[in-house]
């Protein structure tokens, strides 16, 4: 599966997309959390977005995101798509996919 992740740097004020291959068949179930922590555990620790541990069941709502351009939990939403393209939530950005 192809990602692209739109990162934002605030230091710099720098926008760009980033493209990821992660290991994808659609038995394996994914959701677009699931890929996000695929890629910054194996592929690039810089990558900052919303991992709530204690929710991840689509209750708190702080894991938003847009996914191919509809806003969504990264939690819950399935990963059924051979591309995907990740942006923040909302243009408050701190962060890569974390917004205020």
């Amino acid at each position: 599966m192809e990602v692209k992740i739109l990162r934002y740097t605030p230091e710099t004020g720098e926008r760009r997309y980033d493209r990821y291959d992660v290991p994808y068949t659609p038995e394996d179930g994914y959701t677009v959390m699931d890929v996000l922590d695929y890629i910054r555990e194996r592929l690039d620790g810089t990558l900052s977005y919303y991992r709530h541990s204690v929710c991840n069941q689509g209750v708190c709502g702080r894991c938003a995101v847009k996914v191919n351009g509809a806003v969504t939990l990264a939690c819950t939403c399935r990963a059924e798509s051979d591309c995907l393209v990740l942006e923040p939530k909302n243009s408050h950005v701190v962060k890569d996919l974390v917004t205020l």
